[in-house]
């Protein structure tokens, strides 16, 4: 089983709360990854890179980019792309954008979180963790 499936199939929806923090998730003492749709995009792009290095590079290079969307329900969701393809934790596995769009109901914004904001997030994060 792959990694993100891996993660997919053992994931557990919390909100944030107040300030909005990016992590790259490690599993619990339960072996759930634990977070919120940013955290698993951001999750999910470590995993499918395989290090740090490579997940940065992704970011600055191009290959991935993590897509904000409108949900069904109205609400603002983040969606990691990468190589083309699409995933996010209501989906769990890889899927096109016209799935996302269609079968899902996404709705894509114009723009794409930059990897200088990916960078900002993810700080906030190590912050508010410490």
């Amino acid at each position: 089983m792959s990694n993100v499936k891996i993660l997919a199939s053992n994931w557990v929806y919390k909100s944030d709360g107040k300030v909005d923090t990016w992590r790259i998730l490690k599993p619990n003492e339960q072996g759930k990854y634990v977070g919120d749709c940013d955290d698993f995009a951001i999750t999910a792009l470590y995993l499918s890179t395989g290090t740090l290095s490579k997940f940065w590079l992704a970011l600055i290079l191009g290959s991935a980019k993590i897509c904000y969307v409108t949900t069904i329900a109205g609400g603002g969701h983040a969606v990691l792309k990468y190589k083309g393809m699409y995933i996010d934790n209501w989906t769990k596995e890889w899927v096109t954008k016209d799935h996302m769009q269609q079968e899902v109901k996404h709705v894509f914004s114009m723009w794409m979180y930059p990897w200088t904001t990916v960078v900002i997030k993810m700080l906030l994060g190590k912050f508010q963790s410490a």
